[in-house]
C-alpha cells in the first residue's frame, strides 16, 4: 500500500528562546538555546540524558557502571538527590560511601559526561516520603509549601548540597549542567509512610505542594544562595505543574507501564497513547501536548521516559524492550531534541538506621527498574535497541536538530487501539529528512503491514520509496529511514536501513546503517561524484536514469564500497539487526610501540580526548583510558571485532594472570579472541519446604570474579533472601527469573548461607473467618502456589585490556 505525505513544508522558525538560560565555562565552552534545541558551542547539542541514582549504588562500582552509560550513548547523566538518604535522622547529614556525592559527580566529570542534580527537597522516586526524612512531619508547617519553618530546613539541605559540588558547576570548569527544582508539584504526591495504612494518607501541604510559582521561585533563589548555579534550571512540567517562565525548562516524559492507574478493583492498564505520533512544537496540530504556554516557545525536552519501570504490589508486568526503543523513536519524531530516561540505570534501595527507606508500594530493596542497565550492572535488550539511535543523535544530531515535525492527515485522530492504520511522521525542511514508523503500541496485539511504499511530496518534487524491493512493517517494529541524505558530499536519496554512526579517516569515510528486521536494504544514490561501487553481498545496478541501486539482503551483513572520482572512499557498512545490536562505539586512551624505548601510554582525564573506535561484541564493553574493560556473563570465552581503516595490525594486552589472547585480521575486522579461567562455582540448594530453600554457599565464592549473579526461577507473589535472619533482597514476582548480584552483599552473606522464601500467588477471593472468636481471621478460598522451581549461579567475568600497534 502507498502512503503519501505532504512535505512540501518550509523550513522551521529557529531563533534565540526567550529562556534566560545558559553559560560558558573557564575553557570557553559555551551553552545557551534556541526555541528548538540546546546548543553546544553555537552548534545544535541533543542531549541524551540517563537517571541513576548513586545512593542506590555501591560506590566503588560508580566508576564502571558510569563508563557504561556512556558506552550506551549518554551524554548527560541524572541523578536525585534522596533528602532522608543523607539526612535520615535530623542534623546527622551522611555524605560518605554510597552518599559521597561529590566523589560520584567527579566521576562523571573524568568520564566525560555532564550531570544534572535532582535536588528535591521532593524526589518520589519510590522512596519513602518522596525522600522527604520522617522527622520533617508533625511539624506546625506543611512541607512542600513557602512556610518558613519548611524552607528553614530546604536552606540548610541546599546549603550542604552547595558544599558538597562545590567547583564542579560548568561555569567552575565542572560537569554540572543542571539543576532540576523539586519534583512533580502539582501533579503528584507521595504516600505518608509513617501512617498505618498503605494508601490512605499523603504528605500535607495539599499533598501535591501548594503557592506554585511562588514555592519555585523560592526554591531557584535558595539553590542560587546555596551556589547551585548552573546553565540550565528544569522542573518537571506535565500535569498542573507550575512552570517558571523564562527561567526554567519544563521537562516531561511518558511511561507504557502505569502502575499508578491500577488498584484492586481496576487491575488491568489501559494502553497509553504515547506511541501515537504527535508534533510537540507546533501550535497547529491539535495533540496530546497542551501545555500552560506556547508550544513553539520553548524546546520540547524529556527527563522521564520510561526506560524501565519498577513492579508494584498491585501491578506485575515484564517491560518489553520495544517499547523502550519505540518510545525514544516517538519522542524524537515529535520534535523532541532533548531525551531523558527514568530509569536508565537499576539500583538497591540502601537500608537506613531506622528502617526500610522504599515506598510501600514498591519492594523494600530492590529497584531494578527493569531499566536498560539493570541493579547488578546487566546490559538488557532494551539497552542494545538504544544504543544504535542514541549513536545516531551522537554523529548526527546537528542534522535532525532543525528539522519541523510533518503528520500525514488523520495522525491526531488515531486511538491507541487502532490497529490497521500504519503509523508514521516525518521530520523534514521540505528538502531532506528523515521518515519514522512505528507499530508498537503497549497493551494492544499490533498487526504486521506488507508491501508498504512512501510517496513524500517534497518541494522539489515526488520522491517515491522503496522503488525496486517491498517494504514489511512488522509487530512491534519502529524505525527510521533517511532520505536526501549527505554522505560526505554523494546524494543518498534515500535508504530502508537506519543510519547510525559514520567513522571518517580523511580518504576513507564509513557509514553504519541497521536494516530493520525482515527488511532488504535499499540503497539508491545519486551518480554524480561516483566512479564505481562494488558490494560483497546483494546486487549492484546502475539504472537508466542515473541513480545506483544497491539491495542487501536483511539476513546479513554487507560492505558497499563506493570509489568517489575525486579519488576517495566512501563505504556503507549495511548491518542485519542481530549484528547491530552487538555495536559499541566508545572512546579509549591508547598505547603505542616508540622502537627499542618499548611503550608509551597516552591517556587523558576525558575520554573525549581519546581514540573513537566500533567495537562488535556480544560481551559488554565499555572505553576507559586505559583501554576497553568487558564484562562477560556467564562465559570464560568471548570475542570482539573492531572496525579498522587502518591496515596495520595491534596487539592487545592484559594484566590478568592466565589471560590467552589471539588477534585475527578478517577482511574489514581486526577479531580478537579471549580466553581466562573458568570459575568453579560450589553452591548447594536445599529444599526445605517448596516456597522455601536453603542455598549453601563456599567462602571463596566471589574470588576471581567481578560477581556472581544468583538466578532463581519460583512461582510466588513476594520473593525474600535473607542471611542469618536478615532480609537483603526481595523480588515482586512478575514471571522473570529473580536476579541476585553477591557481591553487592558480600557483608551480608559471609556466614555462608541465604534462606530463599516466597509468599503465595493467589488466584481466588479473601474471605472473613466466620468462626473467629476474636480478632478478625481472613482465610482465602481459590488456588495458591509458592515454589521454587532452580536456583543457578552465573559467574561475571571483567577484564581490562590495552591496545598498541606492533612493532615493525
Amino acid at each position: 500500500m502507498q502512503y503519501s505525505i505532504q512535505a512540501n513544508v518550509v523550513p522551521k522558525n529557529i531563533h534565540p528562546s526567550s529562556l534566560r538560560l545558559g553559560g560558558r565555562n573557564p575553557a570557553g565552552d559555551e551553552i545557551s538555546f534556541t526555541n528548538y534545541y540546546m546548543e553546544l558551542n553555537g552548534k545544535p547539542y541533543l542531549a541524551i540524558c540517563g537517571e541513576f541514582h548513586y545512593s542506590r549504588y555501591p560506590e566503588v562500582n560508580w566508576g564502571a557502571e558510569i563508563n557504561k552509560m556512556k558506552a550506551s550513548g549518554i551524554n548527560i547523566l541524572a541523578t536525585y538527590i534522596f533528602w532522608n538518604h543523607h539526612e535520615e535522622i535530623e542534623g546527622l547529614y551522611d555524605w560518605q560511601g554510597n552518599r559521597n556525592l561529590r566523589k560520584f559527580i567527579e566521576l562523571c566529570r573524568d568520564s566525560g559526561l555532564y550531570v544534572i542534580l535532582r535536588i528535591g527537597p521532593f524526589c518520589h522516586g519510590e522512596v519513602r516520603n518522596g525522600g522527604l526524612p520522617d522527622w520533617l512531619f508533625g511539624r506546625t508547617f506543611d512541607v512542600r509549601s513557602n512556610d518558613e519553618g519548611y524552607l528553614h530546613y530546604v536552606r540548610r539541605l541546599y546549603a550542604e548540597i552547595g558544599r558538597e559540588a562545590a567547583g564542579l558547576m560548568f561555569k567552575d570548569g565542572g560537569p554540572v549542567v543542571g539543576i532540576q527544582l523539586e519534583n512533580e508539584l502539582n501533579a503528584a504526591a507521595a504516600l505518608w509512610e509513617l501512617t498505618a495504612k498503605q494508601g490512605d494518607e499523603y504528605l500535607s501541604g495539599g499533598s501535591r505542594g501548594s503557592e506554585g510559582v511562588k514555592h519555585m521561585r523560592h526554591l531557584k533563589e535558595l539553590a542560587i544562595e546555596a551556589g547551585l548555579e548552573a546553565p540550565i534550571y528544569t522542573s518537571t512540567g506535565w500535569d498542573r505543574a507550575p512552570v517558571l517562565e523564562d527561567e526554567v525548562l519544563p521537562l516531561y516524559g511518558g511511561y507504557a507501564y502505569t502502575p499508578w492507574s491500577i488498584s484492586a478493583h481496576n487491575q488491568l492498564q489501559q494502553p497509553t497513547r504515547e506511541y501515537l505520533f504527535d508534533s510537540y512544537h507546533d501550535e497547529g496540530v491539535d495533540g496530546d501536548f497542551t501545555p500552560p504556554y506556547p508550544k513553539e516557545k520553548y524546546p520540547f525536552a524529556c527527563c522521564e521516559m520510561g526506560g524501565g519501570m519498577q513492579t508494584w504490589y498491585l501491578s506485575r508486568f515484564q517491560v518489553e524492550p520495544e517499547s523502550v526503543s519505540a518510545m525514544s523513536l516517538m519522542k524524537i519524531a515529535g520534535g523532541c531534541n532533548f531525551i531523558g530516561y527514568y530509569m536508565f540505570h537499576g539500583g538497591t534501595n540502601p537500608v537506613g538506621r531506622s528502617g526500610y527507606l522504599n515506598e510501600s508500594t514498591t519492594p523494600r530493596i530492590t529497584y531494578d527498574f527493569q531499566a536498560p542497565i539493570g541493579e547488578f550492572g546487566q546490559i538488557r535488550e532494551s539497552n542494545h535497541q538504544l544504543r544504535l539511535l542514541h549513536y545516531f543523535l551522537r554523529a548526527f544530531g546537528d542534522r535532525l536538530a532543525p528539522l519541523p515535525t510533518v503528520l500525514p492527515e488523520g495522525a491526531t485522530e488515531l486511538t491507541p487501539e487502532n490497529t490497521d492504520t500504519l503509523r508514521y511522521a516525518l521530520r523534514t525542511d521540505g528538502k531532506s529528512g528523515f521518515i519514522f514508523v512505528n507499530n508498537y503500541q503497549d497493551h494492544v496485539e499490533m498487526k504486521g503491514h506488507d508491501d508498504v511504499q512512501f510517496d513524500l511530496q517534497l518541494s522539489e518534487g515526488n520522491l517515491i520509496l522503496p522503488q525496486y524491493s517491498s517494504l514489511t512493517v512488522g509487530r512491534k517494529a519502529s524505525f527510521m529511514l533517511p532520505f536526501q541524505f549527505d554522505l560526505s558530499g554523494l546524494l543518498l536519496h534515500y535508504a530502508t536501513a537506519q543510519p547510525v554512526t559514520v567513522m571518517d579517516s580523511g580518504e576513507i569515510s564509513t557509514f553504519f546503517f541497521v536494516m530493520p528486521e525482515g527488511i532488504d536494504g535499499e540503497f539508491v544514490l545519486a551518480a554524480a561524484g561516483i566512479e564505481s561501487i562494488l558490494s560483497d553481498a546483494g546486487v549492484v545496478r546502475l539504472e537508466e536514469d542515473g541513480i545506483y541501486c544497491i539491495i542487501v539482503p536483511h539476513d546479513g551483513s554487507a560492505m558497499i564500497r563506493i570509489r568517489r572520482t575525486d579519488g576517495n572512499e566512501t563505504r556503507i557498512y549495511a548491518m542485519a539487526s542481530h549484528e547491530a545490536s552487538m555495536l559499541w562505539e566508545v572512546e579509549t586512551g591508547i598505547e603505542k610501540s616508540e622502537g627499542e624505548s618499548g611503550s608509551e601510554r597516552i591517556s587523558t582525564s576525558t575520554l573525549d580526548n581519546g581514540r573513537r573506535r566500533l567495537f562488535f561484541s556480544e560481551t559488554p564493553l565499555v572505553g576507559m583510558a586505559e583501554g576497553l574493560e568487558l564484562y562477560s556473563y556467564g562465559s570464560h570465552e568471548f570475542s570482539f571485532r573492531e572496525y579498522r581503516h587502518e591496515t596495520d595490525e595491534q596487539e592487545w594486552l592484559t594484566k590478568k594472570k592466565d589471560c590467552r589472547i589471539t588477534v585475527q585480521r578478517e577482511g574489514w575486522f581486526e577479531t580478537c579472541y579471549v580466553q581466562i579461567p573458568a570459575k568453579e562455582i560450589k553452591m548447594d540448594v536445599k529444599r526445605i519446604h517448596d516456597h522455601k530453600a536453603l542455598v549453601s554457599l563456599e567462602p571463596e565464592i566471589l574470588d576471581n570474579v567481578e560477581d556472581i549473579l544468583l538466578k532463581i526461577d519460583y512461582t510466588g507473589n513476594v520473593g525474600y533472601a535473607f542471611s542469618e535472619g536478615r532480609l537483603f533482597h526481595d523480588h515482586f514476582y512478575n514471571g522473570a527469573p529473580w536476579e541476585i548480584g553477591l557481591s553487592r552483599f558480600k557483608e551480608a552473606i559471609q556466614g555462608g548461607e541465604i534462606v530463599l522464601e516466597t509468599t503465595p500467588l493467589r488466584k481466588g477471593v479473601m474471605k472473613v473467618a466466620q468462626d473467629a472468636a476474636m480478632a478478625v481471621e481472613q482465610v482465602f478460598e481459590g488456588e495458591q502456589t509458592a515454589k521454587f522451581h532452580q536456583v543457578s549461579a552465573e559467574p561475571v567475568y571483567r577484564v581490562t585490556m590495552t591496545s598498541r600497534m606492533k612493532k615493525l
